[in-house]
């Protein structure tokens, strides 16, 4: 065994992977240049079949190799709508194929029927974000499999250096026209950006499928991955429901007291002395971070301020500040509903973006590293600020780790979150280190605001201007007064790996009894 920086103890091997202590968000570690992408062994013409209708006979084609252990890519951009994962693993499991590697962006409750899939052994490893079901059968021991927990940015990074390597990759496309191009924004089920696919599996899957249910006889004069890197298209019934899209922390309501968190939030940005014309941000996906965009829309216009750019998963409120010109831009890498996807459709300032452009924290203008704010949720956080956004208190698995540990390198980051809920939400250790205490700067609680003790100048302006300043410390000892810790009862069998987005390791989860 070996330890981290964090203190975190970890084995010197994992799931056949030679675990890299992390060592802190400045110890970057990097394995050399980006790989290639395979030469197809056959040349496409006018006469080349490249459109399918049925998955079949796709899979049946010469171009197509299908193997035992073969890894294959979906994204997640519909979430709790998609329609496209099912069937195609449903397509590969009557092939006979075993010991998939699947390598979704995200997998949500809509996809709980593959745990059939890996009970029967088709499925053999999950690399990607697992949320709900999935995620709390493998954490109780109902199912098997090794899994890898990356961000965003991490896992664009995985596929470009070769770590996690694509043999096929289905991506859903609301369109495609007659030479193969795809967009997310034209056809019945428009979706939005295809940030996740567009710079990564679209470019280093050994064969790209696109998947589609509206075929266009025109061209596209938006194209988000072009027909030069796809090899096929399948038309589908249907890809799925856009409307779903809206599901989880974007559709909860949030208490008075949670609208007060993120009320404070803009008070920590406004006197943080960063946020001045030609600020940028970083917009969440959380309640309390969709609420925070909504206040600062109202102190821009109260102070008059002009940002440059808002990035990340894009949803009404960031489009309203677009749309009332205190925005210049909007990079959009996942569109969260249908005022996104509209405003991505016809508004030239709201910019289609890649997961590698916003998040990969080793290409050369990673978007997220040149942020000045960014407000982000988590289960809980420790005394030295590091945040969990993977499993509840008891240690059960139930999210991914998303665009968390990239949005916090923003130059100010801040937790949002409540003392307490059922349990405390502040305590001595976190069950999992999502995104490490080194990267968070400010954790905003309805009992007050604790500031990283590395953040000298910004504790004190904070504390000039009158705001609830506390000890870290203080406020643990509040939440430990508002509800009981239940602990986590956790066995030796480790069921997943956390990495940090530069690729080293930052912890493990264990099955829970």
């Amino acid at each position: 065994m070996i330890q981290n920086i964090l203190g975190r103890i970890l084995p010197e091997k994992l799931f056949g992977i030679d675990i890299i202590p992390y060592q802190g968000i400045h110890a970057c570690r990097t394995r050399g240049t980006r790989i290639g992408t395979k030469y197809q062994p056959y040349c496409v013409t006018r006469d080349t079949k490249r459109f399918y209708d049925d998955i079949d006979h796709l899979l049946g084609h010469h171009f197509l190799s299908l193997f035992d252990g073969m890894s294959i890519s979906f994204h997640h951009i519909l979430r709790e709508g998609d329609g496209v994962i099912l069937p195609i693993v449903d397509a590969f499991a009557s092939y006979g194929i075993k010991n998939i590697t699947l390598a979704s962006t995200a997998l949500f409750p809509v996809h709980s029927p593959l745990l059939e899939h890996i009970e029967t052994g088709v499925l053999g490893r999950v690399e990607g974000s697992m949320n709900g079901p999935i995620a709390n059968a493998l954490s109780r021991g109902e199912v098997t499999v090794p899994s890898i927990l990356r961000s965003h940015g991490g896992r664009a990074r995985a596929v470009q250096e070769g770590s996690l390597h694509i043999d096929v990759a289905f991506i859903a496309a609301s369109a495609a026209d007659f030479l193969g191009n795809l967009t997310g924004i034209e056809g019945r089920n428009a979706f939005g950006s295809l940030g996740y696919p567009l710079e990564t599996d679209s470019l280093y899957a050994d064969v790209v499928i696109g998947v589609t249910d509206t075929i266009l006889d025109y061209p596209l004069n938006k194209v988000s991955i072009p027909s030069s890197r796809v090899d096929a298209i399948l038309e589908v019934d249907s890809i799925g429901d856009p409307v779903k899209i809206t599901s989880g922390s974007l559709s909860r309501k949030l208490s008075p007291e949670r609208l007060e968190i993120a009320d404070s939030a803009v008070h920590v940005m406004f006197h943080s002395g960063f946020l001045q014309s030609g600020f940028n941000w970083q917009a969440g996906a959380g309640g309390m971070s969709l609420a925070t965009t909504k206040y600062l829309k109202d102190l821009m216009i109260d102070k008059n301020l002009e940002g440059s750019y808002i990035f990340g998963g894009i949803a009404k409120n960031s489009v309203d500040l677009l749309e009332a010109g205190l925005f210049k831009t909007i990079y959009d890498a996942q569109s969260f509903d249908s005022k996104a996807i509209e405003s991505l459709q016809n508004n030239p300032n709201h910019v289609e973006v890649s997961i590698d452009h916003a998040y990969n924290p080793f290409n050369k203008g990673c978007i997220a590293n040149n942020t000045d704010f960014s407000a982000l949720g988590a289960t809980e956080v420790d005394v030295n600020f590091n945040a969990n956004v993977n499993t509840f208190s008891d240690g059960t698995l139930n999210s991914g780790i998303g665009g968390h540990q990239d949005a916090a390198r923003a130059k100010i980051s801040m937790i949002l979150l409540p003392l307490a809920r059922k349990v405390p939400c502040i305590i001595d250790d976190v069950v999992t280190v999502s995104s490490p205490g080194d990267c968070i700067d400010v954790i905003v609680t309805d009992g007050g605001i604790a500031i990283n003790p590395k953040r000298k100048k910004l504790k004190k302006r904070l504390t000039d201007a009158g705001l609830n300043i506390r000890p870290i410390e203080e406020l643990k000892e509040e939440a430990l007064s508002l509800a009981d810790p239940i602990g986590a009862n956790l066995t030796d069998h480790i069921i997943t790996l956390v990495e940090y987005r530069d690729g080293t390791h930052l912890d493990v989860i264990y099955q829970v009894e």
